[in-house]
C-alpha cells in the first residue's frame, strides 16, 4: 500500500505541473493582442519615429498564409513542408532471469524500444495576410496541430541490413545477446508549407523589416486557431486539476493505512 501511495502522489505532483503550463499558456494565449501585418508596421514606424529603429516589440497574435520559396521535403513521408519532426525506434523483446517467491531463478521475456534515429528541422518563411508579411523564425518555436504523415510500425529483422522509408536510409547493427527485434516503429509530423496558420509571438523590427522569433514569453506556431489552443488549454487544466486532487487523496489513504498496516 505504502508503494501505492507513493506512485499516486508522484502522478499527483506531475499533473500539477502540467496544470501550471496550461495555464500559463492559457495566460499568455489570452494576452496576445491580434494584430495584422499592417497594423504592427504603422505602429512600428511610429515607434521608430520616436526612438530609432529596431526598438519595436509587440506581442502579438497574427494569422496568415505560409509563403516559403524552398520548403522543406520531411524524410519519412517526402512531404513540402517548413518544419518536421521524425524518430525511428526499434522494438525488440529479450529473456531475463529473475527469482520467484521461493528463490528459484526463473527465465522471463520483456519486451523495450530503442531510438535509432531521430531528426528535427524548420525553415524560415513569411506569413502573409491581406495587409502585407512578417518573416517568421522558427527556431525555438513551440509547435501546435503539426499534421501526422507517418505512423507506421513493420516487422523486420535483426542487425546487418539497411533501413530505407521515404527518402531516409540508415545501416543498423546488431542486437545485444538475448534481444530479438520485432520490428520497426516510423513516426513523422510536420507544419504543412501550405495553408492557414496562427503565430504568437513577440514581433520585432530589430532586423529591419518586422519579423517574430524566439523571446519574450510565448513563441507559438499553430495549424489551429487561438479559439482551439484556449479551448485545449482550458480542458488541460480543468482536468488536470481535478485528477491531481484526486491522486493526492488516493496517495494519502493509501500511506496512512499502509503504515497503519
Amino acid at each position: 500500500m505504502t508503494a501505492g501511495g507513493i506512485i499516486f502522489l508522484i502522478v499527483g505532483a506531475v499533473l500539477v505541473v502540467v496544470h501550471v503550463l496550461a495555464r500559463r499558456k492559457e495566460g499568455r494565449l489570452v494576452a496576445a493582442r491580434a494584430f495584422t501585418s499592417g497594423e504592427l508596421a504603422q505602429v512600428a514606424s511610429t515607434v521608430a519615429g520616436e526612438i530609432g529603429g529596431g526598438g519595436f516589440k509587440q506581442l502579438a497574435e497574427l494569422v496568415g498564409e505560409a509563403d516559403c520559396a524552398r520548403p522543406l521535403v520531411s524524410p519519412l513521408g517526402e512531404v513540402p513542408c517548413l518544419y518536421y519532426t521524425m524518430r525511428i525506434s526499434r522494438r525488440y523483446e529479450e529473456e531475463y532471469w529473475e527469482r520467484d517467491q521461493n528463490g528459484n531463478q526463473v527465465r522471463r521475456v520483456r519486451s523495450g524500444t530503442e531510438v535509432m534515429s531521430s531528426e528535427s528541422n524548420g525553415v524560415d518563411f513569411d506569413l502573409v495576410d491581406g495587409s502585407g508579411a512578417v518573416r517568421v523564425s522558427l527556431r525555438g518555436a513551440d509547435f501546435d496541430g503539426l499534421q501526422k504523415t507517418v505512423d507506421r510500425f513493420e516487422p523486420g529483422g535483426d542487425g546487418g541490413m539497411r533501413l530505407q522509408f521515404g527518402g531516409f536510409s540508415m545501416a543498423i547493427g546488431t542486437l545485444g545477446s538475448g534481444r530479438r527485434t520485432l520490428g520497426y516503429e516510423y513516426d513523422e509530423s510536420v507544419l504543412p508549407a501550405q495553408g492557414r496558420l496562427t503565430v504568437v509571438g513577440e514581433v520585432t523590427d530589430a532586423q529591419g523589416g518586422l519579423s517574430v522569433g524566439k523571446g519574450g514569453e510565448i513563441f507559438l506556431v499553430s495549424t489551429r486557431s487561438k479559439a482551439e489552443m484556449l479551448g485545449s488549454a482550458r480542458k488541460t487544466a480543468k482536468l488536470t486539476a481535478a485528477f491531481s486532487g484526486i491522486c493526492a487523496a488516493a496517495g494519502v489513504v493509501l500511506l496512512v493505512l499502509g503504515l497503519l498496516k
